[in-house]
């Protein structure tokens, strides 16, 4: 059980920068596995550390976890939000913990929820953009679901949001994580947003597909090839290929082209105008 006698105020010689970057990231994405949190917060010295301090928090009551049994076996630990860890991100954020969405019973709610293999996946997503980062490009900036909808919902309602930067090119994106639950129809009516978005921005809508499997790739395509609004620009690949060379290499397909772009290319296929404020 989680030593729930900790308060934020007993905590605050325990808890490091790190701890919060953790905090702020579980939240954002609703729960990370064990070895997305090494992959992401713990690179250089590995699982045993990660396991150790995931550990701590726990016991501190800032995460909590529960586990799912599959037929190949128990899956990692899922860490999501604890008690504790509302209230220091509340803090952090000055704002009260109701506008966290935080809830009690958050491991119950996930853990038997037909969602999470699309909020899993989205986290895996994130981690290979923060891998791909430590490359010769820079990932600047990760929205996740919350600070999309947040930000741009009455427009739009993406799974992510990225800015990414190298060579001297800037790409800012939206992301849209697809498990193929979705109508390509609905897919399609997306669009729309965008393109709304579009001009009250002003810039080019970039987004970037990543999809389960090679036919949906293709029909997608096909869909969105002679539908897709001005100052959109779609780009596709798999989960597979996000999972294999990565998303910084040349895997994403334009819905209008069978050439595979990199994420610089499609940056200098999008520039953006000068003294473009961030977001």
């Amino acid at each position: 059980m989680a030593e729930y006698a900790h308060t934020p105020v007993s905590l605050m010689t325990r808890l490091t920068e790190r701890d919060l970057a953790i905090v702020c990231d579980v939240h954002e994405h609703q729960t990370l596995t064990t070895p997305q949190i090494t992959r992401v917060h713990f690179p250089q010295t590995g699982d045993r550390r990660a396991r150790r301090r995931l550990l701590a928090l726990y016991r501190y009551g800032v995460l909590d976890r529960f586990r799912r049994y599959t037929s190949a076996g128990k899956l990692p630990d899922h860490w999501i939000l604890g008690r504790n860890g509302a209230q220091l991100l509340a803090y952090h954020r000055q704002v009260q913990v109701s506008d966290l969405d935080f809830r009690s019973d958050q491991a119950q709610r996930l853990g038997y929820s037909v969602q999470l293999r699309h909020v899993l996946g989205l986290a895996e997503s994130f981690v290979l953009f923060v891998e791909a980062g430590r490359g010769p490009g820079e990932l600047v900036r990760w929205y996740g679901e919350r600070e999309c909808a947040r930000r741009w919902g009455v427009y739009i309602r993406p799974d992510g949001y990225l800015c990414w930067n190298q060579e001297g090119s800037d790409l800012r994106a939206f992301f849209e994580y697809d498990t193929g639950t979705e109508s390509l129809e609905k897919v399609r009516r997306k669009m729309a947003g965008y393109a709304n978005l579009a001009r009250y921005r002003e810039v080019t809508s970039v987004v970037l597909f990543a999809v389960h499997s090679d036919k949906r790739e293709e029909h997608l395509a096909a869909r969105l090839r002679s539908d897709v609004p001005g100052r959109v620009g779609v780009y596709i690949t798999t989960h597979a290929r996000l999972a294999g060379p990565g998303p910084a290499r040349a895997v994403w397909r334009a819905a209008d082209a069978s050439d595979r772009f990199t994420l610089v290319d499609i940056a200098r296929r999008h520039p953006l105008p000068e003294h473009e404020p961030e977001e």
